[in-house]
């Protein structure tokens, strides 16, 4: 099995304005595997005032924000309600495909949001394809001036210089400073925060890994995706687990950096490289991985298409199938004495998923 898992950060620009910030992506010439497997990212840079015209996209997908706040429109077609949501940073959001919406940097500083999920095959996978209802490339400038006219009850001469002041408009414009923008709602349903939730695992001087499922957040469940991350202190290991579920899982690297190591069929190592800030790198099915972080330590977000997360744990802990199984059966598949086998499982018992710098 021939699959690129890892690639540097994002290789294609969708839009990019000075001073505004840009929306960027991994091309599937880059990272053939997002194509093969159906998933996507992409990363939307916001500076202050910046604004991302309204749009919908052909895939569902969760947006993680890795630095920064911003405010967020939502629009359902189900019920055309518009939900004003402020999202800051490690703060995750679900955003259904078909879903109308848009993001505003009202703060002093940059903010720059992942966006991690499944891609649609029917026009570019591997890739988010968008569709904006405003600006230059908005859906309007493809209809008619009649078609504008009557819809909207307008004369000809007002859907003319409505459709005019479209052209100009780009797909990231910046807000006035005189625009009121309309006020989010203090706490919102839809909303998980990875740094005020408490962990599923925590080690002492290792790191926290928290997980975000449908039990979390019930639309997940419609999305059949989930979320989790991980942070890792200097020199500390997570892994080895896999995704027991036929799930596969698609990350990227919000700090740090450290090496990604993936087992793929027969035991072949598939990946092995030193995975930094910016960077993906993609999880088959069933191969187990693990990361160790280099001495600055690493934080990883992730996406699976799965909304349970079920992890076949090859580390240490009580969830570890080395834990659960029987020695007998220990002794004769490790070719291990007695001895040595109990001594295995007594420290496997004391481990877990994360484990801290060696001090040995």
């Amino acid at each position: 099995m021939d699959l690129i898992l890892a690639s540097k950060k994002a290789d294609k620009t969708i839009a990019e304005v000075e001073g505004l910030g840009g929306y960027y992506t991994w091309s599937s010439t880059q990272f053939p595997v997002l194509s093969q497997k159906k998933v996507a990212a992409g990363l939307l840079v916001l500076q202050p005032r910046g604004f991302a015209q309204p749009h919908y996209a052909d895939s569902s997908k969760i947006g993680y924000v890795c630095e920064g706040e911003c405010i967020v429109g939502l629009i359902s077609p189900e019920d055309s309600k518009e939900e004003i949501i402020k999202i800051q940073k490690g703060d995750a959001l679900p955003v259904t495909m078909g879903a109308v919406s848009w993001w505003y940097n009202g703060g002093n500083s940059e903010v720059t949001i992942i966006f991690l999920g499944e891609s649609s095959d029917e026009y570019t996978p591997g890739e988010y394809c968008y569709f904006f209802l405003t600006g230059a490339a908005g859906i309007l400038n493809g209809f008619h001036n009649e078609f504008i006219a009557q819809i909207f009850h307008m004369t000809e001469t007002e859907s003319e210089k409505f459709i005019k002041d479209q052209s100009s408009s780009n797909i990231l414009i910046k807000i006035n400073e005189r625009t009121k923008m309309p006020d989010p709602s203090n706490k919102h349903e839809l909303v998980f925060n990875f740094d005020s939730a408490k962990p599923n695992v925590e080690v002492k001087n290792g790191g926290v890994f928290t997980t975000l499922t449908g039990k979390n957040l019930p639309l997940l469940g419609d999305l059949g995706q989930s979320a989790n991350r991980v942070v890792l202190e200097g020199g500390a290991l997570f892994g080895p687990i896999f995704t027991a579920d036929s799930s596969v899982q698609l990350s990227y690297v919000t700090k740090g950096s450290g090496c990604v190591e993936i087992v793929g069929l027969l035991g072949k190592k598939v990946l092995g490289p030193i995975v930094k800030e910016g960077e993906l790198f993609f999880v088959p099915k069933f191969f187990p991985f693990a990361v160790r972080a280099e001495a600055g330590g690493m934080e990883f977000f992730s996406v699976i298409t799965s909304s349970k997360q079920v992890y076949g744990q090859l580390s240490g802990g009580k969830k570890s199938i080395w834990e659960a199984a029987s020695p007998s059966v220990l002794e004769a598949s490790l070719n291990a004495s007695p001895a040595v086998i109990q001594s295995f499982k007594s420290k496997i018992a004391k481990g877990a998923v994360i484990a801290p710098p060696s001090t040995i």
